[in-house]
């Protein structure tokens, strides 16, 4: 299949603020396991809500998934496929005839893709959105040679960017570390780097009550157990003192169904915790399921010894539930930045030594669970402050605005047909 040249939408002719059509480019499109894809569903929700028509391509998708997406005002597509399976990188002829003003691709998991709609099969504008600093998260990897995985992220986020009519990054850490990646190699882009800092939605629900059991949560990724602090905060949860009541469980949410026993095996280890106090589900596609872990939750920890942002941080603070985030997090200077003070208390600095780390987020553990009702209470202080200074549309709006300056400043491309193979 060939993708057609197509003429220029009347939308760029009508200037700035004008509606534009909008292709996301993601993976998947359930948030099954946080970052990419949960921003990308949320996002692709706020530029809909905002009056863009908006569709989302994903490499293969549910019936519950379409109805989802059609409930937040997106048009799910699905890539083509090969034998070996779908792929983002064949011209899909649903997404070229949805005849996008706009392609956006986030990082390394679509970003090549959304390069190619918006090079080779249509004339769009192309967004790339940053969503992680590979110097800092690569090391923390145990799959060996982080040093050339470094260079090779870091070349691609390189191209793409000096390719994109426009360049995002999420929150304020990744936003600093991808502008200076780029400095000095001719970006396109106008603006330099657009930082989208996350909302936060608030769920309908008078505030929280403390649960009657403690668990403590750890909701995201597992595979890369270092990275995201999973042992630090099983030897932290193993170290706070015995408290009246009943005792500290660590729940962990979002392992793969076949890893879950041998993750709790490893947690118990290291930790030393009986084995009933250590409880590892699997990652869900369910959105009720996890609001019920947020809300069975007495605490939600985002441990990471370094995380680009932490979404997780912020579903926690919409939950009410109290959590206490990695000081070496976007999410963390975002918080700081938009509480100022009021932001310390659930903040945990990280000193880069194991002993020191665990002794901080187990004092914090021990501060928050010896007090719920205050925790509680200073939670719904945190999500009340947060409502309406984090907001996803605004978000959304900052991102057109960039993208009509972007079409100000340079005319549109005719779209070149792809080689021949």
């Amino acid at each position: 299949m060939t993708g057609q040249p197509r003429t220029e939408h009347a939308s760029y002719a009508t200037g700035t603020g004008a509606s534009k059509s909008y292709l996301f480019l993601c993976p998947m499109w359930a948030p099954a396991r946080g970052g990419v894809p949960a921003f990308n569903r949320v996002f692709a929700t706020a530029m809909a809500e905002n009056g863009h028509r908006t569709a989302c391509l994903v490499l293969s998708a549910t019936a519950e998934e379409h109805e989802d997406a059609r409930r937040c005002g997106v048009t799910l597509l699905t890539a083509d496929r090969t034998p070996a399976g779908p792929d983002f990188l064949l011209p899909a002829a649903a997404a070229v005839g949805f005849g996008a003003d706009v392609v956006v691709g986030h990082d390394r998991f679509s970003g090549s893709a959304a390069w190619a709609y918006a090079r080779l099969y249509t004339s769009a504008r192309l967004v790339y959105i940053a969503h992680t600093v590979p110097a800092e998260i690569e090391r923390y990897k145990n799959s060996g040679a982080a040093t050339a995985r470094i260079e090779e992220r870091e070349r691609i986020i390189r191209e793409l960017g000096a390719a994109a009519d426009v360049v995002a990054a999420v929150g304020p850490r990744i936003a600093r570390r991808t502008a200076d990646l780029l400095a000095g190699d001719g970006s396109t882009a106008a603006d330099g780097v657009v930082r989208l800092d996350p909302g936060i939605t608030l769920p309908r629900h008078p505030s929280r009550r403390p649960p009657a059991t403690r668990h403590v949560l750890v909701l995201g990724r597992t595979e890369d157990i270092g990275l995201k602090g999973l042992d630090l905060a099983a030897r932290a949860v193993a170290d706070v003192p015995v408290l009246p009541g009943p005792p500290l469980t660590l729940l962990v949410r979002g392992a793969s169904a076949d890893e879950c026993d041998g993750l709790h095996s490893t947690l118990v280890e290291v930790s030393r915790l009986a084995r009933e106090r250590v409880d590892v589900r699997p990652y869900t596609v369910d959105p009720a399921e996890l609001r019920r872990d947020l809300t069975r939750a007495a605490l939600c920890l985002m441990p990471s010894r370094v995380e680009g942002f932490g979404l997780v941080a912020l579903e926690a603070i919409a939950a009410g539930t109290p959590a206490l985030v990695s000081g070496s997090s976007g999410a963390a200077e975002l918080l700081r930045e938009v509480l100022g003070f009021e932001a310390e208390p659930m903040i945990v600095e990280m000193s880069g030594d194991e002993d020191t780390d665990v002794r901080r987020w187990s004092s914090a553990i021990a501060k928050v669970t010896s007090d719920l009702d205050a925790a509680f209470a200073y939670a719904e202080k945190v999500r009340t402050g947060l409502a309406g200074r984090l907001d996803w549309q605004a978000t959304a709006r900052a991102l057109a605005a960039a993208v009509d300056r972007a079409a100000d400043a340079a005319p549109a491309r005719d779209a070149s047909p792809p080689s021949p193979v």
